[in-house]
């Protein structure tokens, strides 16, 4: 049969990682001020992806503002790359030594785990853009 609901996010992180319930705490806050600080980065990228085609559609474009204007954009998808590596960082400061090192290794094993997906670290932070230069 099917389940109600899904399991709970905080049970699973905590069984996974053996977290205090301090730590699921500081966890969860940490997770919606990233989740506040990347809404406002999409926001921004929404934002320049829309000046972006306005100048496409320009007549004539403009070489130079349509250049600018994707510089401008690629650097908002940068910040946004960035915020993983600023979630890992705080994240990793709430947790222990043996703690950190099991992360690590969920991250390394890139572990379809629901853990990953809890702590942000998967699906759209997950940089899946395409490939990197």
């Amino acid at each position: 049969g099917q389940r109600g609901h899904a399991p709970d996010p905080a049970s699973a992180l905590k069984a996974a990682l053996n977290l205090t319930d301090a730590q699921i705490a500081a966890i969860m806050a940490l997770r919606q001020t990233r989740q506040t600080r990347a809404q406002a980065i999409f926001t921004e990228i929404d934002q320049k992806r829309q000046a972006l085609e306005t100048l496409f559609n320009a007549t004539p474009p403009n070489p130079t503002d349509v250049g600018n204007a994707a510089i401008a954009l690629r650097a908002s998808e940068k910040k946004l790359a960035g915020e993983k590596d600023w979630f890992l960082t705080e994240l990793k400061k709430l947790l222990t030594g043996e703690q950190q090192q099991t992360l690590d290794n969920l991250i390394a094993a890139n572990a379809r785990a629901p853990v990953l997906p809890l702590l942000g670290l998967g699906g759209q932070f997950g940089g899946q853009r395409g490939p990197r230069r």
